[in-house]
This record gives structure tokens, C-alpha cells and sequence, in this order.
């Protein structure tokens, strides 16, 4: 049984939430807070496994609530407005999030990925960097959250060279050579490093635009050598990318 504790503003929303909520078994919500003050007090007493968070409250953040945490032993679902900075910040941190209004079937696949999610291998240590990537003002210094086996790693986007899709999986690259996999599709990545300089060259590929040396008999070649093929249909999109 799941532990679940909604923190939300409106009552309205927190209301629809156990709604929703009620519709999975496995989910018992233990209590409810309308500010960061009332869900310290209850994570206190009730020790939740899950925390369905909202982002924007009067009074304190719920980035607030997890900084005054420090460390926190249970999983966060943050519900949130579409806060473009906010999305970045979480989504780097490979935390999970809900946008408003809460969608049933978003909420079962979020709920989904609880289940499936494996502990990290240091708690303490992929907190302490979310913490520091909702600090930061400029999204170039957001750093991702990879796992590879059981250690952690946090890259920035500019250590990256490029990603490319396998299935339903990316394989993430640097410019020093190291490879990452991540679970999340190549579009969950071009979503995020697209707005940071990353130019989707092919369907299968994603390419750090700083990075990009010259074009050459429809690759493009990058300053660690690699070269990338790029498709038909992107190559003008490139050219008119590079030229820019």
C-alpha cells in the first residue's frame, strides 16, 4: 500500500486529487495540507511514501518545502501550471511531474513509474542536486540526473556531444567519450536540450549545435570526430540551423 500524501493550495484540487486517487487501490491517502507548514507537520507524523506536490502556493513553494526538508525519504509527483523553468528543472532531476489539470490516465502511467522506479543509489546525493538545479537561473547550468547500474551521475548539457534513440530508450553521449543510457525516449530529450542549443538532426539523433564543425556528404561532423548522419527530410532544417 502506497502512503500518499496531497499537498495543494486549493481545496478544490486537493479534493480532485482523492478522486482520482480512490480510483487505484494500492493508494491510501493519509492526509492532506494546504501549505508547506501543514505538509512538514504531516510528513511528520504520517510518514508518507509519496508526495503529490504542487509547485506554485501562496506562502512557500513546494521547492521551498523539500529545500527546508533538506533530504526527504519518500518519492515526489510534482502537480504543476505549465512553468517552462520549473518542467526543466524537475524533468533534469529525472523526478516525475503532473500538469494541471491532472489527467486520469497521466496520473495511473505516473503512478505506473513509481512502481517501476529503483531506488538510487544515494538518496541523499540525487536530492542534494535537484536541490541545486532549482537554484539556478540560467538553464544552461541545470545538470541531468543519469543512473547507470547502481551510481549516479549529473551531466551538464554542454558536456553532451549528442543522443541517439534505441527503441524506446537514448543512448546520451559526451564529448570525452563516456556513453549513458537513459529510459526516457529521444523525444523527452529533445524537449529539454532543444531550448539549450541541441538540434535534432534525424529521427534517430540528436546533436549539440556548438558542436558541429562542418557538414559533410550528409553527415554532420562534430570537433570530437563523430560523424552524424542527417536525413533528407532535416537537412535543410540544419543548414538553415548552422547558418544562423
Amino acid at each position: 500500500m502506497i502512503r500518499a500524501l496531497v499537498v495543494d493550495d486549493d481545496p478544490a484540487n486537493r479534493a480532485y486529487m482523492r478522486t482520482l486517487l480512490a480510483g487505484h487501490a494500492e493508494v491510501n491517502v493519509v492526509g492532506e495540507a494546504g501549505n508547506i507548514a501543514e505538509a512538514k507537520e504531516l510528513i511528520a507524523t504520517e510518514r508518507p511514501d509519496l508526495l503529490l506536490l504542487d509547485v506554485e502556493m501562496p506562502g512557500g513553494t513546494g521547492f521551498d518545502l523539500l529545500q527546508q526538508l533538506d533530504t526527504w525519504p519518500f518519492e515526489v509527483i510534482f502537480c504543476t501550471g505549465f512553468q517552462r523553468y520549473a518542467i526543466q528543472a524537475i524533468r533534469f532531476s529525472a523526478l516525475d511531474y503532473l500538469l494541471k489539470p491532472v489527467q486520469p490516465d497521466e496520473l495511473s502511467a505516473a503512478l505506473q513509474r513509481y512502481h517501476q522506479r529503483h531506488p538510487h543509489a544515494d538518496r541523499k546525493v540525487v536530492q542534494q542536486q535537484f536541490l541545486q538545479n532549482i537554484r539556478q537561473t540560467d538553464e544552461q547550468r541545470l545538470k541531468l540526473t543519469l543512473t547507470t547500474g547502481d551510481r549516479t551521475y549529473f551531466v551538464s548539457p554542454a558536456e553532451l556531444s549528442h543522443c541517439t534513440a534505441d527503441d524506446n530508450y537514448t543512448e546520451l553521449h559526451t564529448s570525452d567519450g563516456r556513453r549513458f543510457v537513459s529510459a526516457r525516449t529521444l523525444k523527452d530529450y529533445e524537449d529539454m536540450l532543444v531550448p539549450l542549443g541541441f538540434l535534432r538532426v534525424h529521427r534517430s539523433t540528436l546533436v549539440n549545435k556548438s558542436l558541429i564543425t562542418h557538414l559533410d556528404d550528409g553527415h554532420v561532423v562534430l570537433k570530437n570526430h563523430a560523424r552524424l548522419e542527417v536525413s533528407r527530410r532535416k537537412r535543410e532544417e540544419v543548414l538553415k540551423a548552422l547558418a544562423g
